[in-house]
């Protein structure tokens, strides 16, 4: 792939009027072979002996070079053979001489020579050979750089650009320079793709590749690795400081100068960054660093940029190893349920139950959701361990349904990645089937975060589960996506109150606040409310005043195993214990 960087450039060139290398001593004859050949509107380069023709080849890296055998200095067969030694094996060698003997033809066929002409030159047979020649490569050329392109937006792909990085590095390493290597990451690609389709996402990316174009220096390279992933290559830098202006210059310019269909479109990237050769004395070390810092700063709450640091290799390999522990886990069923009761506070009544996932380690014991459950999303192991729940709780019910207890209500989160990954509503209806159940037996969970990454979508299969029978609970509610037109747009039956507010109540005079403001909004949308994280009669008094009719907690229980929930719920109906 070593010639591929200078062919990316000229393809239009080679394909219009290609370019002819000329090499002979001799004056008149090169004008008489000019004369021919630019009547077939070849591009043709003229040069008196075999230094200039290398020189030549090196400038155009033509389709052709046709080599006098005798000229002063380096004769014909030592100009083709430095030629193919110094990497141009993609350029087709003619020898032109008046040497007819055996010796002479093998020798240029040795030194890597295609085919020779001898002299006095047949015209009509040069012209015939050259085009036939030049054609050929011309249409090999084409192939080569159609599988070097991205073709949506006419950058190089990720194959040229590995080859770049290659060169960049060699050329930094030679002049004991440093480079950027940055990868950008757009943010809002998929609610654009979402909302308005996917044609409108492929203008979007087009648009974002010129702009990256355009906003640097015709030297750098940008490229799109795939899907909404630039990157660029930034040589010749002076340290950290030139790549932050880089940064934060590209931050800039993609969130207020995107234009689809003539609208300007808000939009944001991500941007990690590895330096040459303080982060990676190679390209794999290199990419590898950069994507590492791009999922810190997008970890970080995206539109920045982060700069790659020797601790982030420590944190992708315990993210890696926890990965692998979890498929593992969901192999051989570590992932187990509990129940936490939920709780009428008027009647003090167990009215629901809410499932949990907990994580039974064989060496470290119990794992909360806390510490797995984001990074499942991420890498799309919630969709399998979603499933695993849902189909847990649908057999435990019809196990306490024939033991006796009916008329159970279980709670299952439903995470964002759950709606788009795989068909609840069908899976529900299965469980239901397979278990005898009702839709009344379950409570869906959706946090706002849900909500807004894919409207569409998720208030669908919303209104099919409640109007099946099934109640909705909007959980975390005021935890940063608060908006009162969740609760007006979506079949929401019950908004929870997230624990950090009713912990600090009533103590503190923000979170009571915070409680009472959210109180009068579901009373007013006549919603229920449930509060999480009950764990004294202070808290449990205040919410009763504000007309809380639902809460869960240590006041009453922790999550439980099955069969202790069974023994919790036992002694409560039968008020015994």
């Amino acid at each position: 792939m070593s010639n591929v960087v200078s062919l990316f450039n000229d393809t239009q060139k080679y394909e219009e009027h290609p370019v002819v290398v000329l090499a002979d001593d001799d004056p008149s004859i090169r004008l008489m072979i000019r004369h021919v050949l630019e009547s077939e509107e070849f591009d043709i380069v003229e040069a008196a002996d075999g230094l200039e023709a290398i020189k030549a080849v090196e400038k155009h890296h033509p389709a052709l070079v046709l080599l006098d055998a005798v000229m002063p200095g380096i004769d014909g067969f030592t100009t083709c053979k430095q030629l193919k030694d110094k990497g141009y094996t993609d350029v087709p060698v003619m020898m032109i001489t008046g040497l007819d003997d055996d010796a002479s033809v093998e020798r240029a066929y040795d030194v890597g020579a295609i085919d020779f002409i001898t002299k006095p030159i047949k015209w009509a047979v040069l012209k015939h050979r050259v085009r036939s020649v030049v054609s050929t490569v011309v249409a090999e050329r084409k192939v080569e750089l159609l599988a070097y392109r991205d073709t949506l937006t006419n950058l190089p792909n990720r194959l040229l650009f590995a080859d770049r990085l290659e060169h960049s590095i060699d050329r930094a390493a030679r002049h004991r320079e440093s480079l950027a290597l940055l990868l950008v990451d757009m943010d809002d690609f998929k609610l654009v793709n979402d909302s308005f389709g996917h044609d409108a996402g492929d203008k979007l990316i087009k648009a974002v590749g010129d702009l990256l174009s355009r906003s640097l220096r015709r030297a750098d390279t940008v490229a799109r690795l795939g899907g909404d992933e630039f990157a660029i290559i930034v040589e010749g830098i002076d340290g950290t400081d030139d790549a932050i202006s880089i940064a934060d210059n590209l931050s800039t310019i993609l969130e207020h100068n995107v234009r689809l269909d003539e609208q300007e479109t808000f939009t944001g990237a991500s941007i990690g960054i590895a330096i040459y050769p303080e982060d990676g004395n190679d390209a794999r070390s290199l990419l590898k660093n950069a994507d590492t810092a791009l999922f810190r700063a997008k970890e970080n709450g995206r539109h920045c940029f982060q700069f790659y640091k020797p601790e982030m290799s420590v944190t992708a390999m315990e993210r890696l190893e926890l990965e692998n522990s979890m498929r593992k886990a969901l192999d051989e069923d570590q992932f187990v349920v509990y129940y936490q009761p939920t709780i009428d506070i008027h009647k003090n009544e167990i009215v629901g139950v809410e499932a949990l996932l907990r994580w039974e380690h064989p060496e470290k014991g119990i794992i909360k959701p806390v510490d797995f459950l984001p990074l499942a999303e991420d890498c799309g192991l919630i969709v399998p361990i979603g499933e695993r729940l849902i189909r847990t709780v649908g057999s435990q019910l019809k196990i306490w349904k024939e033991e006796g207890i009916d008329n159970q209500n279980v709670s299952i989160n439903i995470a964002p990645r759950q709606f788009r990954d795989m068909d609840v509503l069908a899976l529900f209806k299965e469980i239901m089937h397979a278990n005898e159940l009702e839709a009344s037996n379950f409570t869906i969970e959706v946090t706002e975060g849900a909500l807004i990454e894919n409207v569409g979508e998720v208030e669908s299969v919303l209104n099919a589960l409640s109007g099946m029978g099934m109640t909705i609970a909007l959980d975390d509610f005021g935890t940063g996506f608060a908006s009162l037109a969740y609760l007006k747009d979506f079949p929401v039956d019950i908004v929870k109150i997230d624990r950090v507010f009713v912990e600090g109540t009533p103590d503190n005079r923000e979170d009571t606040a915070i409680v009472e403001a959210i109180a009068g909004l579901t009373r007013g949308l006549r919603l229920r409310l449930l509060a999480e994280g009950i764990e004294n009669e202070r808290q449990l008094q205040m919410l009763k005043g504000l007309g809380c009719q639902l809460a869960q907690g240590f006041y009453w229980s922790k999550a439980l195993p099955p069969d202790q929930y069974e023994q919790f719920y036992l002694n409560r109906f039968y008020n015994i214990g």
